[in-house]
Parts: structure tokens; C-alpha cells; sequence
């Protein structure tokens, strides 16, 4: 199983009130898998897809990620599964508006100690694949709604992760 979450509880202390954001949650995902996690506005599926990303950790519960008890582990530890782990298309893209489109794919590479030469061929690879190769050195203002999409998405697999989380 790539992600098993049992019994996961996420609370949020609103002063005299509590709000359960996700109240004993099981969530099973295998390898190859694909999910889509749909509903109401406030029904924990940011909170849920948060947790999965490592970008917030549940109140009460488990969280195994590829054999790892996510829920134990120190905030450095959690980082450095985000950048190994998982890759993540925001909805909003959040490209570095000043850097081509290469540099922002490179940007989880220099984060896991992948050297220059290495980080720009596979970022380079990777905007092929996506059909960019040709867009490489423009800057998000100057791509497409669609290509700047497209950039993201390279983003997120250039580590080869495990996970993608697109929003």
C-alpha cells in the first residue's frame, strides 16, 4: 500500500469551539492508483489532501507513506519526503514569475542536491515530455494559461515522485 491512513482526525481550536476538519478518516491508496477526492465546500478535502502532501500532519491517527509512519516524523524529515515523494500541481501553478520555465522546473532538483549539469538536462527532458521543449527559456507571463499548466505539471515530475497532488 503506498498511502494506509487509519482512524485520522484533524481538529481545529477555535477558542471555545472545536472544529473537526476530518473526524476518523481511513483512506487506502496502492501504488498506480488513481483518486479523486470530491465534495461539499468544508468537508476536509484540502485538510485531507494537506495531510497527504506532508504540508500538515493529522491531530490523531496514522499515516503510512511507502512504509514510513509519516505522523512520527520532525518537520525536516517531512521536507525532505514532500520533495522525494511527492509532487504537487497547485491550482494557481506557483511558478517564480522571473524565472523561465526550465528554471522553475529545475527548482525541486537544487533542493535535493542534484548537480547543475544533471538538473538542467533532466528539467529539460521533462518539459519535452509535456510537449515544451520548444518554450524552455520563456518566463510564465509569456506561456499560455495551458503551458504554464504544463510547466507545473513537468515541476511535479521531474523527481519522479511517488505521489502526484493536483489541485
Amino acid at each position: 500500500m503506498l498511502i494506509d491512513m487509519k482512524s485520522l482526525y484533524k481538529v481545529y481550536d477555535l477558542g471555545e469551539t472545536e472544529v473537526f476538519a476530518l473526524n476518523g478518516v481511513d483512506v487506502q491508496i496502492a501504488k498506480n492508483e488513481y483518486v479523486a477526492i470530491m465534495g461539499p465546500s468544508g468537508s476536509g478535502k484540502s485538510t485531507l489532501m494537506n495531510i497527504i502532501g506532508c504540508l500538515d500532519v493529522p491531530s490523531n491517527g496514522e499515516y503510512v507513506l511507502n512504509a514510513q509512519k509519516v505522523n512520527e516524523l520532525v518537520d525536516d524529515e517531512l521536507a525532505e519526503i514532500r520533495n522525494k515523494e511527492i509532487g504537487f500541481v497547485f491550482q494557481t501553478f506557483n511558478l517564480l514569475p522571473r524565472a523561465t520555465a526550465l528554471h522553475n522546473v529545475e527548482l525541486p532538483l537544487i533542493y535535493n542536491g542534484t548537480t547543475r549539469q544533471e538538473r538542467k538536462e533532466i528539467a529539460k527532458n521533462t518539459l519535452e515530455k509535456v510537449g515544451l521543449g520548444d518554450r524552455m527559456h520563456h518566463k510564465p507571463n509569456e506561456l499560455s494559461g495551458g503551458q504554464r499548466q504544463r510547466v507545473a505539471v513537468a515541476r511535479a515530475l521531474v523527481n519522479n515522485p511517488s505521489i502526484i497532488l493536483a489541485d
